[in-house]
């Protein structure tokens, strides 16, 4: 139970000792202690769930007997939070939370970011028991809206600041993450249907690919893999005799620095290899044998590994994304007429951020689907965690379903009406061989 004090009178004081010429009281006497007149005069005094004596000083009596009702009730309740923690700001957790974490490089990049240009940069300062309010993340929530920020990326920093308060929470910093308010309410972001690209056009941009990576495109789309494990495919990978090829790895940056790594979400696959792209392969490796690559493992400051790499660079370097994309991919892209070409004294090609490279592994999952692959199936191949993030994603692909589903009602109307008709058939012999009823009039007219 907390307990309010007087500070600067003391609370049993000696026959002897002389009273405040000061203050006076109507209860009791008032004798000053040696802290008189310095600091805030009322102090509620208690134990914290720990067992540990906690002082809070407060200049009136009101406040102090509102922070001890209130010291009680979060005493009882077991919210108790001990307020020099929560004096801590937003800016020097969250910076202990992302030297904490626990992610992959890439990812660990993708959190700093957001939290120094998102998060810190609007509520950096703000001690973190000042944030217990929902209105105050639902104007943060604005402010980035307001800055131009899209749906998709707004609930991404959204997730990570939930995370960091998650945290807090857990550590004793504050009593409630406000994040996880039920009036906090997120922009909604518009998701667009996946187009997948037409046969002409995959084969058009392949085409339009450098000799050297025109193998890299075939197998992008004829087993459906990333670029990243498109860079890191090796030898090894290829199952020639078995028709299978094995998704073990990818190339990616790590800032700017290339790395191997696992596939996304560490999920390493098979996929089934059509015979002409293992013949494809084959062709490829005799005009371009497979090139001896050492990278990081991980990080860039991890254990490095070699592979021999199906598709390379001309300096027999691991490709780089960012490289690759303005490039070969976009000169690929305006070959086919994807894009116009590069209007002249323009420094780059035009922006195609509907037709990345990742068109073809789209492009592949629509080819499947459309010759009756389950979800399931496809879901295994591309190497998603869920087959129904698969469903999600692709489910507008499903091949005619309208037509299956009229062809499928439609069979069973014709069973039933052949039925009827077999019926009525048997009906009508059996009338037939039954001699006929006359009717009673016809008979008396007889």
């Amino acid at each position: 139970m907390a307990d309010v004090y007087d500070r600067w009178h003391k609370s049993h004081p000696k026959p002897d000792e002389a009273d405040c010429g000061e203050h006076k009281s109507r209860t009791r006497r008032t004798v000053p202690t040696g802290d008189h007149g310095t600091g805030k005069r009322w102090q509620v005094r208690y134990r914290d769930l720990d067992g540990h004596q906690r002082k809070e000083n407060f200049a009136t009596k009101a406040d102090a007997d509102n922070r001890a009702a209130e010291v009680d009730v979060e005493l009882r309740r077991g919210t108790y939070l001990v307020p020099s923690a929560t004096k801590q700001t937003l800016g020097s957790y969250a910076q202990e939370w992302l030297d904490a974490n626990s992610a992959g490089p890439t990812t660990a990049l993708r959190y700093e970011a957001a939290v120094r240009n998102h998060i810190v940069s609007h509520l950096g300062r703000r001690e973190l028991r000042s944030l217990n309010q929902p209105s105050t993340i639902q104007g943060w929530i604005r402010k980035l809206q307001d800055g131009g920020l899209g749906a998709s990326t707004v609930e991404g920093t959204f997730d990570i600041l939930s995370s960091i308060l998650n945290a807090a929470v857990d550590d004793g910093l504050m009593p409630k993450n406000p994040c996880k308010a039920a009036s906090i309410k997120l922009p909604t972001a518009i998701k667009k249907k996946i187009v997948p690209w037409p046969m002409e056009r995959v084969r058009a941009v392949v085409a339009g690919l450098p000799t050297r990576f025109q193998g890299g495109g075939r197998l992008a789309f004829g087993c459906g893999l990333r670029q990243g494990e498109v860079f890191g495919f090796a030898e090894e990978d290829i199952d020639f005799d078995g028709g299978w090829v094995h998704i073990r790895r990818q190339v990616r940056l790590v800032g700017t620095k290339p790395v191997f790594a696992l596939p996304k979400g560490n999920k390493i696959r098979s996929v089934p290899l059509p015979a002409q792209l293992a013949a494809a392969l084959k062709a490829h490796m005799r005009e371009f044998p497979p090139v001896e690559v050492t990278l990081p493992w991980g990080k860039p400051d991890a254990e490095s590994k070699t592979f021999g790499l199906l598709f390379a660079d001309g300096k027999g370097r691991a490709y780089n994304r960012s490289v690759f994309n303005q490039g070969v991919w976009k000169l690929a892209l305006a070959a086919a007429g994807v894009i116009p070409p590069r209007e002249r004294g323009a420094k780059y090609l035009r922006a195609a951020p509907e037709d990345g490279m990742h068109a073809l592994r789209h492009a592949y999952a629509s080819v499947l689907l459309d010759a009756g692959e389950s979800i399931k199936a496809l879901s295994e191949y591309l190497g998603h965690s869920d087959p129904g993030f698969t469903l999600r994603t692709y489910t507008h692909l499903m091949p005619n379903s309208e037509t299956r589903t009229r062809k499928a009602i439609d069979a069973v109307f014709a069973e039933d009406k052949d039925g009827e008709a077999g019926e009525a058939d048997a009906t009508q012999s059996a009338d037939e061989a039954r001699p006929h009823a006359v009717c009673p009039q016809c008979a008396l007219a007889a």
